[in-house]
């Protein structure tokens, strides 16, 4: 039986990059997308979001937040379930807004997500619709 090991080049680790690529395109997969308007940035998630991603989530919130829009529409369209340690990304984001009078929106609150957002009590400190937002266009 020929040695495989022999005929590895010094180039091997390339197929852990090529695993590591794979793993790194599906977590991107659902990372947030966000597309900036004259008024307004739309942040639009997707999947899970759990205790898991929720700091990471929120991270990457706040780092919007530093353009200082005047509002942040987070969209929620695309979210397939929102657990109530994930709405710490929502939190997170409201309290990086406050300090810089950006107002913050949750838009497409549908029967996956909106009871959780009801069960914490954001729907009496965010305006959350069940569809597009007035700032959509």
């Amino acid at each position: 039986m020929p040695d495989s090991s022999s005929a590895r080049d010094p180039h091997e680790h390339r197929g852990s990059r090529s695993v590591g690529s794979r793993i790194l395109h599906l977590f991107h997969r659902h990372a947030p997308e966000v597309v900036p308007h004259p008024d307004h940035v739309v942040v639009r998630l997707s999947g899970e979001i759990t205790s898991e991603n929720a700091d990471q989530i929120g991270q990457h919130l706040r780092e919007v937040l530093l353009t200082r829009p005047p509002i942040l529409d987070i969209d929620l369209t695309r979210v397939t379930y929102l657990s109530s340690d994930g709405c710490r990304a929502v939190f997170i984001a409201l309290l990086a807004a406050r300090p810089h009078g950006t107002r913050v929106i949750v838009t497409h609150a549908d029967s996956r997500t909106r009871p959780t957002l009801t069960q914490l009590g954001l729907t009496r400190v965010l305006d959350i619709y069940e569809e597009a937002g007035p700032y959509h266009s």
